[in-house]
């Protein structure tokens, strides 16, 4: 999470950044880190030394212009940086740019040109330039993604299409949530690109919705369509994940001669099924109402064994004290 620290000098924020960091840690028993910089990617990258490096204890203040930020990115990987992925390392290494350091001295249009825009915000970034803006909450995301990595490898086809079918439904809710409707879907399958013994494959596909939608059913049959296209027995699948693309506003949508014409009669009943289930999933629990039942201790569902004791909401998970 990203928080503005205007109005700071330097020792005040190394000093509130260490209270943060202290009171998260005794109060929830949670182990955080806290990076401060002038810019976003500065501040991951800080974030980052103060959890690879235990001279820290957790808190990292860099400031864009000091041999200690210089001496970082120097010290650390390419591959550390805020939105630079391993495919693009790779391209950099290529042509000499192999730490952070080569980054930031790199010419941004000459970035800009050779690769894209936001490796040149990326390259300005790691000069102390903002150039990326906070996120306003209030503004609708312009695209909607859920995945998850899956609880075991898995290529069974079926288990595949019911976490699929979870993601594509949390993304529906999102979508309606935020008052959008989708004009497109893509999903992806990912294997384990650490298990070199087994063979690698990390397809996605897009299917353009026949019109703007946040109806659940809709998307899901696109996301099933998609699925098909793209899956291949043979191999294990790591995650999986469903993305709404293109999203318009419910209430500003501008139809098309092209679009797929729905009667009012039937936009209402989806609108109305969609707000029925909304509802009662709000009041009664997230999966009270779905569309298709997962099967218990399918490979993709989370292993989660290492949850919290849930004293206060859960009656069977009561801490149990024995006398002698």
């Amino acid at each position: 999470m990203f928080v503005r620290f205007g109005g700071f000098t330097s020792d005040q924020l190394l000093k509130h950044a260490r209270q943060l960091h202290d009171r998260v840690r005794q109060y929830t028993g949670i182990p955080v880190c806290v990076g401060v910089a002038p810019t976003r990617t500065l501040a991951k990258f800080a974030n980052r030394a103060a959890k690879k490096i235990p001279a820290y204890r957790g808190v990292c203040v860099l400031q864009a212009d000091s041999a200690e930020t210089r001496a970082l990115l120097q010290k650390f990987e390419l591959g550390d940086l805020w939105g630079v992925g391993r495919r693009l390392v790779e391209r950099l290494a290529v042509i000499g740019i192999r730490t952070g350091w080569d980054l930031a001295q790199a010419d941004p249009k000459w970035i800009r040109r050779q690769f894209s825009v936001t490796l040149e915000r990326t390259a300005l970034e790691l000069r102390g330039v903002s150039c990326i803006e906070m996120n306003d909450f209030h503004e609708p995301r312009q695209r909607i993604m859920t995945s998850r990595s899956f609880g075991k490898l898995t290529g069974n086809l079926g288990e595949i299409r019911e976490a699929l079918r979870q993601h594509g439904q949390r993304g529906a809710e999102k979508l309606r949530s935020q008052g959008s409707l989708a004009r497109a879907v893509l999903v992806f399958l990912k294997t384990n690109p650490f298990r070199l013994d087994l063979p690698q494959y990390s397809p996605h596909a897009v299917l353009e919705l026949p019109r703007p939608t946040d109806d659940s059913r809709e998307i899901l049959h696109a996301a099933g369509h998609a699925l098909q296209r793209i899956y291949r027995k043979g191999y294990f699948y790591q995650k999986g994940g469903v993305m709404l693309l293109d999203l318009v506003d419910a209430r500003r949508q501008q139809l098309s001669l092209l679009d797929t014409p729905q009667s009012e009669a039937e936009r209402q009943r989806s609108a109305k099924l969609m707000s029925v289930m909304d509802e009662l999933n709000s009041r009664m629990g997230r999966g009270t109402v779905k569309l298709g039942t997962p099967s218990p201790g399918a490979a993709w569902h989370l292993r989660c064994a290492n949850l919290t004791q849930r004293f206060s909401t859960r009656w069977d998970e009561l801490p149990t004290a024995r006398a002698r």
